[in-house]
């Protein structure tokens, strides 16, 4: 009888009895947030027959700090709104540069890598509003680099008229001496300052992704891609070096680029990023070719859900308003930032700090301890041990982001903001980024469910391409470059032509008839052979 009850009972109460007997402290943690854990596992399928989890419940973009709830209580859909969180992370710790969280024996800045998946027309292009909350502080340090840049060329204008003054005086050419009162004296010639921006181009080389990044030196650098096929589709050539670049970013390891044009040779000791993209998932498995690579677990990701209505235009009240709220909290921010440039030059261990007791570090171990093991159990397919264990350097940057904003409603004002370089954490906002980072791992679960199944289709389609089947589809006549490009577009890997390409000469299905170029042999050709 007790066998036969267990085998009737549904899969949200099997999932409620693991989740009391594996992760307790998911039903502590949100206590009070929403009713049910259990709900942050919840799931709709799509237009495109895809399960996307839903949105955030209400009561937990209600809690958030006044500057990213007020902000994201502009979108009516919650979707939308949901989306925009994951976006908004990233952006507002790009304007908290001098700060820093302790994960192991390091500390680490603000930076954080999301992309926001979703297909066309869904609404994920509204990350670009949450984008513009650094425009300010961008335009201070692009008229900063502008004013540096002027004030070279006037003491490299200075030098050069004093190096002429010199060689005028060494030749004893008297006619042409010039009063160099008003010239500085510059014993080496000035080296031009390099250029500097908050938000660095979403289009741009490898190279001058290095240039900005060293330029910007330990400050984080924002980078805000509308589409992530806009990288994909470039020249390979000039982004394939960005990809390390994204790999040393979530840990801020050093990077080391030297190019012969022009001696440039960069050192950045830390890689300090923040990057919120967009993208359709097909760009996303172009981005992210496997996930055995390291490259996906740097990411948190929001699944974003086709739409089958379109947002109404707004009227003029609702715009205005909608721009009054961002521009109130762009100023905000850009004060926040301004405040922490008294901190610029000073070592790690003298910038303001979030503090974490030793009983909620003891929670967030036994959290993340029974997480791990509860999805072992409830999704086993999904091998998320990685990103969940990534996943808390960013628990630690997100708790230091709301403890920053708690502290400035208290004062109102920027001015006193970082007299008190200990930021503590209260136990409402460390279960709230508790429970948030569980819906991460959620969404990150159906990403990468899709990017398997795309892998898992790729495979399926190669394994029934054999060298007979490829020699089928060649021309008569074809020179290797030929065969790779069929190869490209039939799902075969290049080593694979080469060496379907070697087993059909070694059977004498087709003949060399120069360096780099076949032919195929007929049959009667074959059996002579």
């Amino acid at each position: 009888m007790e066998n036969e009850t267990k085998t009737n009972l549904s899969y949200a109460d099997i999932l409620r009895e693991t989740q009391q007997a594996e992760f307790p402290l998911l039903s502590e943690v949100t206590s009070g947030i929403i009713d049910n854990p259990l709900s942050l596992m919840n799931a709709h399928t799509d237009d495109d027959g895809v399960a996307v989890p839903c949105a955030l419940p209400d009561a937990m973009m209600q809690s958030l700090p006044q500057m990213m709830s007020e902000t994201l209580s502009l979108y009516d859909d919650a979707d939308i709104r949901t989306m925009l969180l994951m976006a908004m992370m990233p952006t507002l710790g790009s304007a908290m540069s001098n700060v820093r969280v302790r994960h192991g024996q390091r500390l680490y800045s603000l930076g954080m890598m999301n992309i926001c998946v979703g297909p066309s027309a869904s609404g994920k292009g509204s990350v670009g509003d949450v984008a513009s909350l650094v425009d300010g502080i961008n335009d201070i340090i692009c008229r900063e680099s502008a004013q540096a840049m002027a004030d070279h060329r006037k003491r490299h204008k200075r030098y050069s008229r004093l190096t002429s003054q010199l060689a005028y005086a060494a030749k004893g050419d008297v006619a042409n001496l010039i009063d160099v009162n008003d010239i500085a004296e510059e014993v080496d010639e000035p080296q031009a300052p390099l250029r500097r921006m908050h938000k660095l181009p979403s289009k741009t080389t490898a190279a001058n992704y290095y240039r900005l990044l060293y330029a910007n030196g330990d400050n984080i650098s924002y980078l805000h891609i509308p589409e992530l096929a806009e990288m994909t589709a470039a020249n390979r050539g000039a982004f394939g070096d960005f990809m390390y670049i994204l790999l040393a970013a979530q840990n801020e390891e050093s990077l080391h680029t030297a190019r012969k044009t022009d001696d440039e040779d960069y050192h950045i000791e830390h890689t300090r990023l923040s990057l919120a993209a967009t993208g359709t998932m097909s760009s996303v498995r172009e981005f992210i070719p496997n996930l055995e690579d390291g490259l996906s677990t740097r990411f948190l990701y929001h699944n974003l859900p086709a739409k089958d209505t379109v947002r109404d235009e707004m009227d003029e009240a609702t715009a205005e308003a909608f721009c009054d709220v961002y521009t109130h909290y762009r100023r905000q921010l850009t004060e926040i930032w301004s405040a922490l440039r008294q901190f610029d030059g000073k070592p790690d261990e003298e910038l303001p700090r979030l503090i974490i007791t030793d009983e909620q570090r003891k929670l967030i171990d036994d959290y993340y301890r029974q997480m791990v093991s509860f999805v072992a159990l409830a999704l086993p397919d999904k091998d998320l041990r990685a990103p969940i264990l990534r996943s808390r350097l960013n628990l630690y940057r997100m708790l230091m982001i709301i403890a920053i904003l708690r502290r400035h409603e208290e004062m109102g004002s920027a001015e006193e903001l970082f007299a008190e370089k200990q930021f503590a954490v209260s136990e409402a906002d460390l279960h709230w980024g508790l429970a948030y980072i569980f819906y991460c791992m959620m969404q990150t679960s159906t990403i990468y469910d899709r990017l398997r199944r795309e892998e898992k289709e790729e495979e399926t389609k190669r394994a029934y391409i054999s060298a007979l089947g490829f020699l089928h589809a060649l021309p008569t006549r074809f020179t290797t470059s030929e065969a790779k490009e069929l190869g490209d577009r039939l799902g075969i890997k290049q080593r694979a032509v080469d060496y379907k390409l070697h087993t059909l000469l070694n059977r004498a299905y087709i003949e060399r008839t120069g360096y780099g170029t076949f032919r195929k042999m007929g049959t009667k050709r074959r059996s002579a052979a």
